[in-house]
């Protein structure tokens, strides 16, 4: 049974010069043959695959750019039953109305993850976001008062001419907004973006020094505040996890629908048509739109378990070590340790945890 659903919703109304997913512009009429398409896919894979959904996720792109209407006729394919334990919902804070939160809240949707990134005026202006720092404090008051109450906020740290001072004024700001979840990531410069051609140029730098302060810090105030570090960059009041990513980083199955969504099933693993208009017309004619296909065999499901348990603070079974000197040679550096026949990273080994989680790519 497949008990994860991740749902991509390509449109922005901007795209922000950091971002590397598939995503891109488009009006009520392309966003009306997007949702016809995603609908025609969502019924074929209710016919292939035994769906027993725990978790659906609507990412994106900007899934809260979707008008009420066409977020209904969307959820329609939903299962009647309702039985998910999470579902969530990525929301711009310029893009909220007291309609949609309303048709949000009315289709089942549980969960929220408000993409702030900053609280300050300057670093949203350099991320090219459209919301101002008080944008996202009145969102999250509108949000409750349709009865969200499980609140997730996205911040971005290590940004270009981000002080650490402005870093803990927007911890402090997210904070006051009383989220039950914080997730905060350092920026990374992905290729193909405009972040990346000035990384190139010379005109942003990266500084590590200052984004480990930034890391370290940001854990000391979140921990402070009764957020637990579950995961390396994910931040929790006890049962607030995000269960949709905790499915992901446990290797568990998951479906994704819609153009450039990627799926692992069993053996296999591929990724959808990462061109919204070619991906409608091929679900209109019946055709696949599946590409990079590829079978997954047993000892890369366990790198992936390994690469990703060690992020968590449950860590991963040691059992699941094959190279069990590779796992010695992280402990005796102090950068993973274990309890009760469990591995997780220590602090120094978060602090390079993508470094490590390429030992087991």
């Amino acid at each position: 049974m497949i008990r994860h659903l991740y749902v991509h919703t390509p449109f922005c109304a901007k795209i922000c010069p950091y971002c590397a997913f598939y995503v891109h512009q488009g009006g009520v009429a392309q966003q009306r043959e997007f949702v016809a398409a995603l609908r025609s896919e969502w019924r074929r894979a209710k016919e292939e695959f035994p769906l027993a959904l725990n978790t659906i996720y609507f990412g994106g792109g900007t899934p809260s750019i979707l008008g009420a209407e066409l977020f209904v006729e969307l959820a329609e394919e939903l299962p009647r039953e309702r039985s998910w334990s999470e579902f969530t919902l990525e929301v711009n804070p310029a893009t909220v109305t007291d309609e949609k939160a309303a048709a949000w809240r009315a289709a089942g949707v549980n969960r929220i993850s408000l993409g702030a990134q900053s609280f300050d005026a300057e670093m949203l202006k350099i991320l090219g976001r459209q919301h101002a720092p008080g944008d996202i404090a009145e969102t999250c008051a509108l949000l409750r008062g349709h009865g969200f109450e499980n609140i997730n906020i996205d911040l971005m740290f290590a940004l270009p001419g981000q002080r650490e001072s402005m870093w803990e004024e927007t911890l402090q700001a997210a904070l006051a907004c009383e989220p039950n979840h914080i997730s905060a990531y350092g920026l990374t410069y992905e290729e193909d973006t405009p972040f990346f051609e000035k990384l190139s140029k010379g005109e942003y730098r990266q500084d590590e020094a200052r984004e480990i302060v930034m890391f370290e810090r940001t854990r000391e105030v979140l921990g402070a505040a009764g957020l637990v570090d579950y995961e390396v960059s994910n931040f929790a009041r006890p049962g607030f996890e995000s269960q949709h990513n905790l499915g992901y980083w446990r290797g568990e199955d998951y479906l994704g629908l819609g153009p450039s969504a990627c799926s692992t099933i069993g053996t296999k693993r591929w990724k959808n048509l990462p061109d919204t208009r070619a991906y409608a017309e091929r679900i209109a004619q019946g055709e696949s739109i599946r590409e990079e296909v590829e079978e997954i065999d047993a000892p890369t499901r366990v790198r992936e378990r390994i690469m990703f348990g060690l992020r968590m603070r449950e860590g991963v079974a040691r059992e699941l070590f094959s190279d069990v000197a590779q796992l010695r040679k992280l402990e005796i550096d102090g950068l993973a340790l274990e309890e009760k026949g469990r591995v997780r990273l220590t602090l120094r080994g978060q602090l390079v945890a993508d470094c490590i989680a390429g030992m087991f790519v």
